[in-house]
């Protein structure tokens, strides 16, 4: 008897897992957390941090997930992140030069095995910035320190920067930031708004990347990822069937193994649920 395939299923969240509002649907956390429980191995790639856990808590997540674009891996089961993949340090001041030069700062991730999540930021430079530090500046699992002069040290364990600006304003800082050789760069559009995110971080970490630890940490043969926006690109096309949501960008449904339904209409999930239940890798229940 052949022995079925052990299959790893990844979602990204904004824009695809979640709904308009950032939000779980009843339906798609009633779905997914079924699937999971008859055996699915389900986790998601997000460009979040630690909020991807407060969101997450509503489903049964029992495998770890990818977060900041593959920069962490977070355990559930233990409450800890597994895997950090730091930025160089010489690498990270010539981006904090740069972001000075076009007098633009963003927030900047430094990570501690012991605290967590640090960022530190010189300024707020729109409402969405602002949204984001209100929303986050009292949680338990990310701290906040605004400074006169950001710089990274070798003590420091920067992982991340992360700014929201208009496209024609971070174009640029993006096209010399993608110039350094040991840092990534994805500008991809807002899900809840006009304007663009820009974000960096090490080389060697990206979505892609993280699936790929993942997969090999749980011994899967192989990977279905689910995503909507640019920065999803790398690992749909590392995955073994990419898949995009019905109202992801265009370059991404161009290029994915297949499109499925809106996120706002629980494309992932009926997707899942419709198409995936009698698969060889779930145990399902009589």
């Amino acid at each position: 008897m052949r022995t079925p395939y052990k299959t790893l299923y990844i979602s990204d969240l904004d824009g695809t897992l979640l709904n308009k509002n950032a939000e779980l649907s009843d339906y798609t956390r009633d779905t997914v957390s079924r699937l999971i429980s008859d055996g699915m191995l389900f986790s998601i790639a997000t460009a979040r941090s630690q909020s991807a856990i407060k969101i997450l808590s509503r489903l049964d997540i029992n495998i770890p997930s990818i977060h900041l674009n593959g920069v962490l891996i977070y355990d559930y089961k233990n409450r800890k992140y597994i895997d950090c993949t730091p930025m160089d340090t010489d690498t990270a001041n010539e981006i904090i030069r740069i972001l000075k030069n076009f007098d633009r700062m963003s927030f900047v991730y430094k990570f501690d095995s012991d605290c967590g999540i640090n960022v530190e930021f010189e300024r707020l430079s729109n409402q969405v910035e602002r949204n984001f530090f209100e929303v986050r500046k009292d949680s338990d699992y990310k701290s906040f320190r605004q400074t006169d002069n950001i710089r990274a040290t070798d003590d420091d364990r920067v992982i991340y920067f992360t700014m929201v600006d208009e496209y024609e304003r971070l174009l640029p800082i993006y096209k010399e930031i993608s110039a350094l050789p040991k840092a990534k760069a994805t500008l991809y559009s807002d899900n809840y708004s006009k304007l663009y995110f820009l974000e960096v971080f090490s080389s060697d970490a990206t979505k892609a990347s993280g699936v790929m630890k993942l997969k090999k940490m749980l011994n899967a043969d192989r990977v279905v990822a689910i995503g909507d926006n640019l920065n999803d690109l790398e690992m749909l096309k590392a995955a073994d069937l990419g898949i995009a949501v019905g109202d992801g960008a265009e370059e991404v449904k161009r290029q994915a193994d297949l499109v499925i339904g809106n996120s706002y209409e629980d494309g992932v999930a009926r997707y899942l649920s419709e198409e995936l239940m009698n698969t060889e890798n779930l145990k399902l229940k009589n």
